[in-house]
């Protein structure tokens, strides 16, 4: 190679070197770093040849291997930067490539065996031209550079093959690395011999790559566009058209101004510095009327667009200013905005360009469009996407819902990895394509878009967490109050019905199944009122077991009607299994209703006359729906009350009858259970007094003791008097007993305070007995003392299944189940009073 093409390595290192400079200010990212060691091995390739071509110090053969080293790496950092930028993993051929391409130099360096430095030959003209000799064994140092690059474009080909939007993006970057390896092969052929092709196909590798950036838009052109920059093009650009015709110039200038010659130094210089502002001012005006003034507009427009979003957290304010900023900046005919819904499982068109447009259309979750967004962070060209596998699974019917719209391209709405929606463009009003720039600042938008969209669905939540309650997903009670207050005023002239509905015996149901069972019942009921309510009314909480439906524009017929649909449905809620190993006892529910304006007149007696109406639903009978009409309630409400204390008058000493009338109802059908329950009383009362409970509780504990075995009214006698031990079916309908003494409780509703006696009087301390299974002291203590004494009172007793135990058998029993039946404690004060004769042995004749 002659020095007479020196010019060529100049503009390339100073094209180098200018990336390198221009690409240190940029946003650094792992490709970014990647491109730039590109650049350092490219500068070391030219630079290296440049300074052995002018024979700097410390000699030819230093900047020989500088040359050799930076062309025998660039392979490797290609390949790296190849990788990164499709998204692909090579693992350990990282090293492997870096090492043999480090092994290779390092050995060519030091030996000159692989390819020897060239030999300078200096022409009787003065011409200087630099002699290689190559040998075979120059195909290790060009293996390893060949093996890198192959490596590379096979990667690209194999992933290029599964995505073809890959593929595209790919296509420059490809490009210029074949025309940068074609350079270095055909200067070898005779027609290229001392001719820097492969220095001029670098330059076109690196502007290829350049380009893949941009497009990616991993870097922004203003970048490139800078005062400084544009100086130091145009000065190079000088310097290397001068540093050809300078003498031609002087020449020229001394055959035309002979006189003046002495000053053609003087001319150059100002025709040089005169050429450097005309190259300078039209390289400006260039790249603003082809880049810059549009992206700086552009990026003045975001600024406006964050500022304008940032303001508003209302999701359709957000919505409108994206639409209308996409719209007019792009110019294209239609914007849809689609978001999440609810459930999660579609994204719904909720936003456009125009109000009349369908907002009917929504894609599934599953849909590949959908999928495809979630794992990419950018754009999505339709164009390219249809070319896809992807695109040909999908079900031709949304393949016509996306023609039908006619969309070119999906930008993501991304709240951190969540795609919580997605924006569709169609095609522009002059049917252009969709530009580099263009997508670039719909990917912005769409950023900006994202942060604004998540703080708007974070606020709505707040707002909704404020306003709603937190195990049924219904209006809380502050809210129940605002809304209602609203819908008052609203309906003054109107109509507007409210209902108070009330779980029949939810303390109850608690006790039975535990209040995890209870926290999904409330959760069924809160569903079933939320079903038949839908969008005529509204459902709140009230309280614990209580919620509240506002129907606008309801009148007394139709709240009624209402009423029975709702309370019909939540009999029906434990109809069903719902996956329990044992059916549960039905829920009911009681609904008092009052109106305006037929029977009050503002919201405070709307709700009290509501609660009027349940009160009398709830006090007489249950699982019914009242009307509150005036008077009517009221006087119903005093006949259950007592000078205003809100007691019945004489309730303990009515029911104390009601319990000796329904145990004897029992005696007409099992003589046994009627004397074994005033038994167990007797020895229930014996031991809760020597226990240390006062009086109040040892007449809970008597009174529950009469009535532990009401339920055994509902058991079939065949059942209740088998001479031999119970199946397991039969035992399983002997367990009944259980819940039946409640059902039959719960009508005497001041009676309740004896249910967890008798609920848990079948409980075991180890946690083995029913209907809960709970242990310890789980159990209540009421219960614990209930399930001694009725055990004992069932081994002295005969049965007609079994002969009576004598006292001593008994008591041992008693001793051993100590600490897995029996409460130990309370075990062994029994022994002890039975014993010392406190209590009283009570036989059957």
């Amino acid at each position: 190679m002659t020095n007479g093409f020196a010019f060529v390595s100049i503009i390339a290192l100073i094209s180098y070197l200018f990336l390198f400079l221009t690409f240190i200010a940029a946003k650094r990212t792992k490709i970014i770093n990647e491109f730039m060691l590109i650049l350092i091995t490219m500068i070391l390739w030219t630079g290296g040849s440049f300074f052995m071509r002018a024979q700097f110090f410390p000699g030819v053969k230093f900047w020989y291997d500088v040359s050799i080293l930076g062309l025998t790496l660039c392979p490797y950092v290609s390949l790296l930067f190849a990788v990164d930028f499709a998204g692909i993993e090579i693992g350990i051929w990282r090293k492997i490539w870096l090492i043999l391409a480090v092994a290779a130099n390092a050995f060519n360096i030091i030996t000159g065996s692989l390819l020897a430095a060239p030999e300078v030959v200096t022409a009787a003209n003065g011409t200087v031209s630099f002699i290689y000799e190559t040998t075979w064994k120059v195909i290790f140092l060009y293996g390893v550079t060949f093996g890198a690059s192959v490596h590379m474009f096979f990667l690209l080909w194999k992933h290029g093959k599964k995505d073809e939007m890959l593929k595209r993006q790919m296509m420059p970057i490809e490009l210029g690395l074949l025309i940068m390896y074609a350079g270095n092969v055909v200067i070898f052929l005779p027609p290229f011999v001392g001719v820097p092709v492969d220095i001029m196909t670098g330059i076109v590798n690196v502007f290829c790559l350049v380009y893949a950036l941009y497009a990616r838009r991993m870097f922004r052109l203003t970048l490139l566009a800078s005062k400084g920059s544009c100086y130091l093009i145009a000065g190079v650009c000088s310097l290397a058209i001068f540093s050809n015709i300078i003498f031609p110039l002087r020449r020229l200038i001394d055959r035309v101004f002979p006189a003046q010659a002495e000053y053609d130094i003087l001319f150059v210089s100002v025709i040089f510095m005169v050429a450097t502002i005309v190259i300078y001012t039209l390289m400006k005006l260039l790249i603003d009327k082809l880049f810059i003034r549009d992206e700086l507009a552009r990026a003045e427009i975001l600024k406006e667009f964050s500022s304008a979003v940032s303001k508003s957290l209302k999701i359709n304010e957000i919505l409108d200013v994206m639409v209308h900023v996409i719209q007019t900046t792009i110019g294209v005919k239609k914007v849809y905005v689609c978001l999440i819904n609810n459930t999660g499982d579609q994204y719904q068109v909720s936003y456009s360009t125009s109000p009349l447009d369908k907002r009917s259309y929504a894609l599934k979750a599953d849909n590949p469009v959908v999928l495809w967004l979630k794992y990419h962070t950018t754009y999505l060209l339709m164009k390219d996407f249809r070319r896809t596998v992807a695109y040909k699974s999908m079900w031709e019917t949304e393949k016509q819902l996306l023609k039908m719209l006619d969309i070119e391209c999906v930008v993501p709405l991304k709240d951190e990895n969540q795609l919580v929606g997605f924006v569709m463009i169609t095609e522009k009003e002059k049917r252009n394509i969709l530009n580099a720039d263009d997508l670039a600042f719909l990917d912005s938008v769409g950023s900006i878009g994202s942060i604004a969209v998540k703080n708007s669905h974070l606020y709505e939540k707040v707002y909704m967490e404020a306003r709603i309650d937190e195990l049924t997903g219904l209006l809380n009670r502050k809210y129940f109050y605002e809304t209602l207050e609203e819908e008052v005023e609203k309906n003054k002239h109107l109509s507007l019905s409210l209902l108070m509905v009330s779980i029949d015996d939810f303390k109850l149901y608690n006790q039975l199944y535990g209040t995890e069972e209870g926290d999904k019942a409330l959760k069924y009921v809160a569903a079933v009122l939320q079903a038949c309510v839908g969008e005529n009314g509204y459902v709140a909480r009230y309280n614990g077991k209580e919620f509240a439906v506002i129907l606008p524009q309801f009148d007394i017929l139709a709240a009624k009607n209402m009423a029975n649909n709702i309370r019909m449905q939540i009999m029906d809620i434990n109809k069903q299994n719902r996956g329990q190993m044992y059916r549960q006892k039905a829920l009911t529910a009681s609904v008092g209703i009052c109106s305006i304006p037929y029977a009050a007149s503002n919201m405070k007696q709307l709700m009290d006359n509501a609660d009027m109406a349940l009160y009398q639903a709830k006090h007489t009978g249950k699982n019914k729906v009242v009307i509150y009409s005036i008077g009517e309630v009221e006087d119903a409400r005093a006949n259950h009350l007592d000078n205003g204390t809100g007691y019945r008058e004489g309730i303990y000493s009515e029911y104390a009858s009601t319990i000796y009338a329904l145990t004897a109802a029992i005696d007409t059908k099992d003589h046994y259970t009627f004397n074994h329950s005033k038994n167990v009383a007797e020895y229930a009362t014996k031991l809760a007094k020597a226990y240390g409970l006062n009086n109040e509780s040892v007449s809970i504990i008597h009174e529950a003791a009469l009535l532990h075995d009401i339920g055994k009214i509902g058991i079939p006698e065949h059942i209740l008097n088998k001479p031999g031990r119970l199946e397991a079916e039969e035992y399983e309908v002997m367990k009944e007993h259980v819940e039946n003494s409640i059902g039959i409780i719960r009508h005497l509703p001041s009676l309740d305070y004896v249910i967890p006696a008798v609920i848990g009087h079948h409980e075991r301390w180890d946690g083995r007995g029913y209907p809960r299974r709970i242990a310890g002291e789980d159990i209540p203590l009421s219960a614990r003392i209930l399930c001694i004494a009725d055990s004992f009172d069932a081994m002295v007793s005969r049965r007609s299944y079994k002969d009576a135990y004598d006292t001593e058998r008994a008591l041992s029993i008693v001793r051993n189940e100590a600490g897995r039946q029996f409460d130990p404690q309370l075990a062994e004060l029994f022994v002890t009073l039975v014993e010392n004769g406190t209590i009283t042995v009570l036989k059957d004749e």
